[in-house]
């Protein structure tokens, strides 16, 4: 018995060695994938397909998505209008016009009751229902009330959100912990610096929100540049 687990055991692990490895292809505008040894695992059959990841793979036929395994096999049917990647274990689907989150048996975690959604960025989710946005948590509490015009994914602990024509950036309690106060505003880098727009001027500020430098116009620099020349 213990033989013959350990046969299978190795079995799998060559499997899920081989899924790991499957790369997307194209011939005739139709999606399949390869393994190292550019051997045909899965036909060309997609209209639409992702690479490979945790040996699931997002594809689409006929306008519909669902997600195959490494052999090929449908392990979710290709019955969502829209869907993304799994992230956290979940992937935001949209079936019957709204959007919610299934887990990889294609149950509904997180139900179908939001007019947009996007993946699990940093725990959270932005979500939008009657023209608001918020963020849940992977239970599917509402961690942040909808209640912005727009919001961006949490980056660096902080996420862009929009009132009244107005940027600024919440914590993820849900805390404006820099003011809507811009004209425009872009997500934190790894730098912990994020551009924002302020009567007509570009400029990098901290995670406390102050300026830190000016940021050049584009047309400027490039008028400095052909001077130089």
């Amino acid at each position: 018995m213990k033989k013959t687990m350990f046969v299978v055991f190795i079995s799998s692990m060559a499997l899920v060695s081989q899924g790991q490895t499957l790369t997307r292809f194209y011939h005739q505008s139709k999606v399949g994938y390869k393994n190292q040894k550019n051997e045909i695992v899965v036909n060309p059959n997609y209209q639409a397909g992702s690479e490979f990841s945790d040996g699931i793979a997002l594809v689409m036929a006929n306008n519909k998505r669902g997600y195959i395994d490494q052999t090929g096999k449908e392990i979710i049917p290709l019955q969502y209008e829209d869907a993304a990647a799994f992230v956290d274990g979940l992937a935001c689907v949209k079936f019957g016009g709204k959007y919610g989150y299934i887990n990889k048996k294609a149950d509904w975690i997180i139900q179908p009751i939001y007019d947009e959604a996007y993946t699990f960025h940093e725990g959270k989710a932005r979500v939008q229902k009657n023209g608001k946005w918020g963020f849940i948590n992977l239970r599917g509490d509402v961690t942040i009330p909808l209640k912005y015009d727009l919001a961006q994914d949490f980056s660096m602990g902080l996420a862009v959100v929009s009132l009244n024509n107005k940027f600024g950036y919440i914590s993820e309690k849900g805390q404006e912990v820099i003011a809507l106060q811009y004209d425009a505003a872009m997500s934190f880098n790894r730098d912990q610096q994020a551009m924002i727009s302020l009567k007509g001027e570009n400029y990098m500020i901290s995670k406390t929100g102050k300026i830190l430098k000016e940021v050049e116009k584009y047309v400027e620099h490039e008028e400095r540049e052909k001077k130089r020349k």
